[in-house]
């Protein structure tokens, strides 16, 4: 007996409170069976008429007479009605906490071939919306510790809040299906800082998933050999290709004087 409790207190509460609310509308049709056989010959009918009193429908179809029944009919229907009304709080209740759970980035992405995004910045920004207009349907999920909720919820971003340093967060953004990876530059990072908090996370994606494309935004020069050496597959120098824009701008006003 013992061990069948400990057992009920593992289930889940709205099967306890089925269960209960089971034991109860037997009782109940027992009990008007044994008291009104000429109303309730059969416990079937006597259970069916418990189930609709107490789901507050009351076809009228059996109507008991004493006034013990009818004193159970009330008690069923009290039960019933706040049976429902909890039922209806709890689904609403655990809608919304799914829902915020997904605001907040505490779920697991549980789809394929996505592409995982690591970092939320202007330049991660614009990719994905360049992702969004250009591959049709588009699959992105957005790895950031800085944010407390997902900036693109109503875009269908996936966000998970964490760090690209840890396994698990890895493992929430389903890395073993993804089919590429960008990884950021952290903005509120020195150069140098950024470059080793983005080699990290390079080697703690690839130490998860030997062959998916992994794509790097490295900021100095130095470090860009050893994210190679991590195993980034592309290197992105974003610096570089500043100074070359720059040096273009310059140019161009040169040759107009």
């Amino acid at each position: 007996m013992r061990g069948m409790y400990h057992f009920y207190l593992r289930l889940p509460m709205l099967i306890r409170l089925g269960l209960i609310l089971l034991f109860i509308l037997s009782f109940s049709a027992y009990l008007a069976h044994l008291l009104e056989q000429e109303t309730f010959p059969t416990f079937f009918e006597s259970f069916y008429w418990a189930v609709i009193t107490a789901g507050t429908v009351g076809y009228g179809d059996y109507a008991p007479y004493s006034l013990e029944v009818r004193i159970l009919a009330i008690f069923l229907v009290f039960l019933g009605g706040s049976f429902l009304a909890f039922t209806t709080v709890h689904f609403a209740s655990a809608v919304i906490k799914t829902e915020n759970r997904y605001f907040e980035g505490k779920n697991m992405y549980k789809n394929q071939d996505h592409i995982i995004i690591v970092g939320w910045n202007e330049r991660s920004r614009n990719t994905i919306h360049s992702i969004k207009n250009r591959v049709q349907p588009y699959r992105i999920v957005l790895i950031d510790n800085s944010l407390e909720a997902n900036p693109l919820y109503k875009q269908g971003v996936h966000f998970i809040h964490g760090k690209a340093s840890e396994d698990q967060i890895w493992l929430k953004a389903h890395i073993q299906k993804a089919s590429s990876i960008l990884i950021t530059s952290d903005a509120s990072l020195t150069e140098s800082d950024a470059d080793m908090n983005t080699i990290i996370s390079i080697l703690t994606a690839r130490g998860l998933n030997d062959n998916i494309p992994i794509h790097a935004e490295i900021l100095t020069l130095e470090q860009a050999t050893n994210a190679k050496r991590a195993g980034a597959d592309f290197i992105i120098q974003t610096s570089n290709l500043a100074a070359q824009e720059m040096v273009k701008s310059f140019n161009g006003s040169l040759i107009q004087e």
